[in-house]
């Protein structure tokens, strides 16, 4: 098959004229220049020049984009743990004058956060439980708090020296119940637990304590810290549907996660500092 189609040639063999009859006419004035060089240099701009500027343009912009689609991935995630600092801040506010009356006193246990990574997470009981790669040896302990980038996601349930099982606060076997608080002014909560995962709404169910009227949807709902369990101020997500208790005090509240339990590779686990 021939390497070049019948324009190609075409072109190729009018360019060769063109070049012959420059050569043979050189010195000969504008006018030989106008009729033949100007000519030749518009096809090869035509046929070079133009296309390899396109390409060039093309792989510049295709660069640019991937630039800005890096930038607002990182920006997203920046939002996303604002909400969860959002939330420790509205906490440390209302804790802030009773702790002034405790500077004398051990207040609550202090913790550190240890990072891990995912490193199994079984298909069958994919909403159940993950393992991560810290254990013992990174001061990790049962029924330690385990957070993504965007709120809390489990507990601790079973410690190795290098690796850590958690029960994700999706499983549907009940055992992941946390003491809960719901933010409704700078100086007042409504406490509760998140008594489960409800598969349907994708969203926790939350029993408050109270029948009171100032629960708003989109507030944040975090942790309460009460047990001694969890630390406090952690965010759990943000109040989506509110429903009355027939023949009952106090109020079910559906929440939708902070975090995404579908996907993510890194934690990280509060872990009591070691005196």
């Amino acid at each position: 098959m021939s390497r070049f189609t019948r324009l190609q040639k075409l072109l190729l063999a009018l360019i060769a004229v063109l070049l012959v009859f420059a050569l043979s006419t050189n010195g000969k004035g504008s006018a030989i220049k106008s009729i033949v060089y100007d000519p030749l240099v518009m096809l090869k701009y035509s046929i070079l020049d133009y296309p390899i500027e396109t390409l060039q343009n093309f792989f510049n912009d295709f660069n640019d984009l991937w630039q800005v689609k890096q930038e607002n991935d990182a920006l997203r995630q920046q939002l996303a743990q604002s909400d969860q600092l959002s939330a420790m801040i509205e906490n440390l506010q209302r804790e802030n004058a009773e702790l002034k009356e405790l500077l004398g006193n051990d207040v609550a246990a202090h913790y550190e956060k240890v990072n891990a990574r995912i490193i199994s997470r079984n298909p069958e009981v994919y909403n159940n439980q993950i393992t991560i790669n810290v254990g013992a040896a990174d001061h990790v302990a049962l029924d330690n708090a385990v957070v993504s980038a965007y709120g809390l996601i489990g507990k601790i349930t079973e410690v190795n020296e290098h690796t850590s099982r958690v029960r994700l606060l999706t499983s549907q076997d009940q055992l992941s119940m946390v003491s809960v608080q719901i933010h409704v002014s700078d100086t007042e909560v409504v406490n509760g637990y998140l008594e489960q995962y409800d598969l349907e709404k994708g969203a926790f169910i939350v029993r408050l304590y109270t029948n009171t009227d100032q629960i708003r949807i989109d507030q944040n709902v975090t942790t309460s810290g009460a047990g001694g369990v969890f630390p406090s101020g952690i965010l759990v997500g943000t109040v989506m549907e509110i429903e009355e208790m027939r023949n009952e005090n106090g109020r079910i509240v559906y929440v939708t996660p902070a975090a995404d339990f579908s996907s993510f590779e890194y934690v990280s686990v509060y872990c009591e500092v070691q005196p």
